[in-house]
């Protein structure tokens, strides 16, 4: 009996074994017929095994008879079909209509982007992967239309400027960030592998649901779960090497003597370089910028996750490690970063649970990124040609020509030391529970907790000029910050026939920590960085400490309606009420209403001939935001220490308190309302995508100090006095389609924006902007009927030529008004013609901000290849160049000063070279200085190649992809400095040029793997 059941299985198993050899074959074509090379076949059951169409679209797989196969390609409808125990499969793909029910994460909550009525902007993982970016924000640049993002360096480690549709103050103008539903300080601790989806929340309607901290826009982070049914292993490797991709141009030690020659001469006193034979033999000389950027400097990441799912429960946890070396400083100039991160969610019955959790660690070190007075960049391009590196006998050079400030640039490397170390925690929990059928409650928690200490450490040493101690120093500081939020919200959705309803009510408790407390020391045991800690300093007079606190709390109620009838109508109502600790009593809480509306034309029987269109949709909408990032406790009189005052008959000083200045309970947040109309097109079967935006956004009750009497002693109050309106144009297009089995897809991202201050309530009408630590006063001004930060200074009529022309050059009454000229001297616009040139003369001579920004993304792919080009431009603003140090008198110069005035008819825009400077030709702030800041950037490139199913599954792996990235490979500007990507440093401090670090150019090489 035994034998009959063995022989019964071995015929099973060997039908099994036949049933494994069945080969299926077939063609894969597009709807018009043509064949699809590259479509990737695998067996659904067993996505491991598979293959790809040759080029004719023909594929071949050995399969059971029993198992399904999916057939995807990039920019179709991915097909699944059962094999049912055919060995012939011929399929038609269709290109993907996907957009009509695209998902968008809105502010608590995801809609479906046709019903959508507000302006949202989306960033997939897709998009983010293809920048490779080190930093999130460096995935938005250029992408999505109507949001600037400039580096405010290229050092490693540092951030980026975010404006949404202008700046609308001239305080806080950063937009509001939430991951996972989370406000956070900033998105630095961010690896940008685990993002899903970047939602920009750009019009008031989209936005006011986070009421007073959404006046400058909201930025929306989703990061990545894990799927059902589905376990994946991902490791993502890339290194690469970066390059300075430009020199400033200076002259050479040759030229330079010339230059220093003619100065004097200029100003009649003794020449510095009598001998000619010793300066022809000058020759090149020092180039500090060779001496200090540092060559292939390397970058490298990892990326390792996990992921996977049931029906019950979902889970993803990923571990990164990221390295970046600076072009600059060797050593003394780089960025560190680990992440972990472990999102899950749960689901028991009707009560779902969740939560996400992520952990960073970053190590930066860094040099003064951008610094006008004494930082490397400025002494490398200040310092002279003439001194070299180091002596002979292996000394330091010293200069005997560059003076204070300026001095050795690689020496002054050699002392730097600083660390900054910071620890970051970001998550929460979450709980569900759907009450009844549509209704459901929602809690979380969370909690935003960071620890940062910097530490650094001055030798003894002596460069020359002033740039000298007698004594070391060790310095640290310690910050720590800490936010938690409670958040609960009750939801609601049925449907009525036709009638789609969905109301949401909520409220929110937000508190805010943060203290620091630093010291410093001088003297220390050991002279290097490794022990130069506080407590090894020996000089007890020479201790200082310091140290503060300050906190924030937010309590807000909230709720939104939302209606469609047959998803052709479409209304959406929000309310928020948000209570500040920033605000006096009288003005504590503040509501922020909007609303929205949408019309699907597309859906209209009119249209429904028309094949040509694909989707259209108008919406419209109204809303008021509010900006609470105002500082704390300014409604209030506010207590200084330290002043001193004489008691007794004895006069003894005593230090004490007093209040600094006047309260005022009425104060509150800045108000931004704004107005939207948009439109969302798709044509030719949603092969062409356009949308089209107008806004008109107005910020009033913008924080000024107010004008008081002198007489009243105290400094005067906050009070909200002021406006400023954005209005502006946004584009953005987008095109995909197959070509002769090659996929085509490119998007285009437009945007122009007009800012004007409408009025200012203080005094003056204005609002004094920044300085040049060099003696350049209000380079920047906020004034009504200009631009936000407009550079205030002199214009200039070009070059005086001859002694007639400065007697020729009066003022309407018949006044000389530069008598005290010299040929060669620049031409002052006296701006009121009252015959003399001073503060009253100062103008607008260059805005900071562009007056239009775009994004070009082409994408293409073919069989295993994926090929992806990205070009980002911004037009129209100017760059104040405040590079050289013109208040020493034998700074290095740019080589445009070779085309000098030297004599009548040489030059009509660069005056003559002079030491003392008269005329102040290098001293005003003035047009001299203002240059065109336009400029077309190929940010990045991208090629990749995937190994074809059929080779990757036998060596067990799912997808293995390599990649070569090039970022900033081209530039295109006429901007004479390091970079035209100038960040901002404030609203009022934007657009100077201070010796930028520059972006590098960087290659890399990359591996994607997937088991």
């Amino acid at each position: 009996m035994k034998k009959i059941f063995g022989f019964i299985s071995l015929i099973l198993m060997c039908g099994n074994l036949l049933a494994q050899e069945i080969t299926v074959s077939g063609t894969v074509t597009s709807s018009d017929g043509t064949t699809l090379p590259g479509v990737t076949v695998v067996v659904k059951e067993n996505p491991s095994k598979g293959t790809v169409t040759d080029v004719d679209g023909k594929y071949t797989i050995k399969v059971l008879p029993d198992q399904t196969l999916e057939f995807s390609f990039v920019g179709m409808e991915t097909q699944t079909i059962p094999i049912e125990g055919r060995t012939l499969i011929n399929v038609t793909m269709n290109e993907a209509s996907q957009m009509i029910e695209e998902l968008v994460v809105v502010g608590y909550g995801v809609q479906k982007k046709s019903l959508v009525s507000s302006s949202v902007s989306k960033v997939s993982s897709e998009d983010i992967e293809k920048a490779a970016p080190l930093r999130v924000e460096q995935a938005l640049q250029g992408r999505t239309a109507g949001v600037q993002v400039i580096s405010n360096s290229g050092q490693p480690g540092e951030g980026f400027t975010v404006r949404i549709r202008g700046v609308g103050t001239n305080g806080t103008s950063d937009p509001l960030y939430i991951v996972d539903g989370m406000p956070v300080g900033g998105i630095d601790y961010l690896n940008p592998n685990d993002i899903q989806s970047v939602e920009i929340l750009k019009d008031a309607s989209a936005s006011a649901i986070y009421g007073a901290r959404a006046a400058n826009g909201v930025v929306l982070i989703t990061t990545k779960q894990g799927e059902k049914g589905k376990f994946s292993v991902n490791y993502d490797y890339s290194m690469g090497f970066q390059n300075a991709w430009k020199k400033v141009s200076l002259l050479n030690a040759k030229e330079y003597a010339i230059i220093m020659n003619e100065s004097y001469a200029n100003d009649n006193k003794a020449i510095p370089f009598p001998d000619m034979a010793v300066i022809d033999s000058l020759g090149n000389g020092t180039d500090w910028q060779d001496e200090i950027f540092y060559k292939n400097a390397p970058t490298y990441n990892h990326q390792f996750s996990v992921s996977g799912g049931n029906e019950n429960s979902t889970f993803m946890s990923s571990l990164s490690y990221t390295y970046q070396d600076g072009i600059v400083a060797k050593g003394k100039s780089n960025y560190e970063r680990y992440t972990y991160r472990l999102n899950s969610t749960h689901k028991i019955g009707k009560f779902s649970i969740g939560n996400s959790i992520a952990y960073t660690n970053k190590i930066t070190r860094g040099i003064d990124p951008n610094e006008e007075f004494g930082g490397p960049l400025s002494k490398a391009i200040n310092m002279d040609p003439i001194t070299p590196v180091k002596n002979p006998d292996g000394t330091w050079g010293v200069s005997n020509y560059a003076t204070q400030e300026v001095v050795n640039p690689v020496a002054y490397l050699s002392i730097l030391n600083s660390k900054y170390v910071e620890n970051k925690v970001v998550g929460g929990v979450w709980g569900e529970l759907e009450i009844i059928k549509g209704l459901k409650a929602r809690t979380s928690f969370n909690v935003d907790y960071a620890n940062g200490s910097s530490r650094s450490f001055i030798p003894i040493y002596d460069l020359g000029g002033n740039v000298r101690t007698s004594t070391s120093e060790a310095n640290g500081t310690v910050n720590k910050w800490f936010t938690w939020q409670n958040e609960n919200t009750l939801t609601y959705t049925k449907a009525f026939g036709d009638h789609n309803v969905s109301a949401m009510i909520g409220m929110t408790a937000n508190r805010y920590y943060h203290e620091y407390i630093g010291g410093k020391k001088n003297d220390l045991l050991f002279n290097d960085f490794e022990h130069a800690w506080i407590n090894n300093g020996t000089d007890e007079d020479s201790y200082k400490a310091w140290g503060g606190a300050d906190e924030h709390a937010l309590l807000s109620y909230f709720g939104r309606v939302n209606y469609d009838f047959k998803g052709k109508y479409v209304f959406e109502g929000v309310l928020r009420a948000d209570g500040s600790s920033n605000f006096g009593v009288n003005n504590r809480f503040g509501y922020f209403p909007a609303f929205s509306a949408g019309w699907l034309l597309s859906k209209e029987d009119f249209l429904q001939g028309v094949n040509a269109i694909s989707f259209l949709k108008l919406r419209a909408g109204w809303g008021r935001n509010g900006n609470e990032a105002i500082g704390a406790f300014r409604y209030t009189s506010l207590i200084g220490a330290g002043s001193k005052y004489t008691f007794g008959t004895d006069e003894v000083i005593t230090v004490g308190s007093n209040p600094i200045a006047i309260s005022n309970p009425d104060l509150k947040w800045e108000t931004s309302e704004q107005t939207n109309i948009g439109i969302d097109a798709r044509f030719l079967s949603d092969r062409l995508s356009v949308t089209i935006d107008l806004y008109n956004k107005l910020t009033k009750d913008l924080l000024v100090v107010a004008p008081i009497p002198a007489f009243i002693g105290n400094g005067a109050p906050y009070v909200n006095g002021g406006s400023v309106r954005n209005k502006g144009v946004e584009l953005e297009l987008g095109y995909k389609t197959l070509w002769n089995g090659i996929g085509i897809n490119a998007n285009l991202s437009g945007s122009y924006n007009k800012n004007e201050v409408i009025d200012i309530n203080n005094s003056e009408g204005r609002i004094y902007g920044t300085s040049l630590a060099v003696g350049m006063y209000n380079i920047t001004m906020m004034e009504e009927g200009y631009p936000i930060a407009y550079f205030w200074g002199y214009k200039t009529a070009g070059v005086f030529q001859n002694q007639e022309q400065i007697l020729n050059y009066k003022s309407s009454d018949g006044t000389v008004i530069q008598p005290n000229a010299k040929p060669g001297d620049l031409i002052w616009v006296d701006q009121n013609d009252d015959g003399k040139i001073d503060d009253n003369d100062r103008t607008q001579i260059g805005n900071p901000y562009p007056d239009f920004t775009l994004g070009l993304n082409l994408g293409l792919s073919w069989k295993d290849f994926d090929f992806s080009m990205f070009w980002y431009g911004a037009f129209g603003q100017e760059i104040f160049n405040g590079t050289r140090r013109y208040d020493l008198p034998m700074s290095n110069w740019n080589s445009s000063v070779l085309d000098r005035w030297t004599g009548e008819g040489t030059s009509n825009s660069h005056p003559r070279v002079t030491i003392d400077d008269p005329n102040q030709n290098y001293f005003k702030v003035s047009d001299f200085y203002v240059e065109d800041g336009s400029f077309l950037r190929l940010k990045n490139v991208t090629l990749g190649y995937t190994l074809p199913t059929s080779i990757s599954q036998k060596v067990k792996v799912q997808k293995l992809r390599v990649f070569v990235t090039g970022t900033n490979l081209l530039t295109f500007t006429k901007y004479s400095g390091f970079d035209p990507e100038i960040g901002a440093r404030s609203s009022l401090d934007i657009g100077i040029d201070r010796n930028i670090y520059p972006q590098a150019r960087t290659f890399l090489f990359g591996v994607n793997l997937s088991f």
